[in-house]
């Protein structure tokens, strides 16, 4: 055992503290690419066919395709207001509690 702790009290002492603002920003990256894939992947045009899936890509595509401003601009603002929501509720509380708590000493 390392300084003679638990695996537990390792993890939660060591590792955690010490990975924790790097996980926190891959997390962000990985959803914001996720979530990038998903959006464009709902509307899919192919050899002269098109496959949409039900979203609010399927949406803006749509509504781009067809020329309807109205609809493409709430659903822009839509996924803009959805992007702020979970940056404000989810990854500054995040990313701040890894500031606060666990960044590093110099």
């Amino acid at each position: 055992m390392v300084y003679k702790l638990s695996r537990w009290q390792r993890w939660q002492t060591l590792i955690l503290p010490g990975i924790f603002p790097y996980l926190i920003t891959g997390m962000i990256t990985a959803v914001g690419g996720a979530w990038n894939a998903s959006i464009v992947s709902e509307y899919v045009e192919f050899r002269g066919q098109t496959i949409t899936t039900p979203g609010l890509g399927a949406m803006i595509s749509q509504a781009t395709a067809t020329g309807n401003f109205p609809l493409l601009l709430a659903a822009t603002a839509i996924m803009s207001l959805l992007v702020v929501m979970t940056n404000r509720l989810v990854w500054r509380p995040l990313y701040q509690l890894a500031q606060e708590k666990y960044q590093q000493l110099l």
